[in-house]
């Protein structure tokens, strides 16, 4: 997985910035390996829906 860490400002006081927080954001690697796309048939909704 990567991994992005961000730094941002939580709090200032007189233009001074006193703390500090972070965020960390996970996101999977793509696993894609150039076959066809399998999408799902929205038909199938429609007609449980119906029912």
């Amino acid at each position: 997985m990567k991994k992005h860490e961000v730094n941002f400002a939580v709090k200032t006081e007189n233009g001074v910035v006193t703390q500090v927080g972070k965020s960390v954001i996970l996101q999977p690697n793509p696993k894609f390996k150039g076959n066809s796309v399998k999408w799902f048939d929205d038909r199938k909704l429609v007609k449980a829906s119906k029912a």
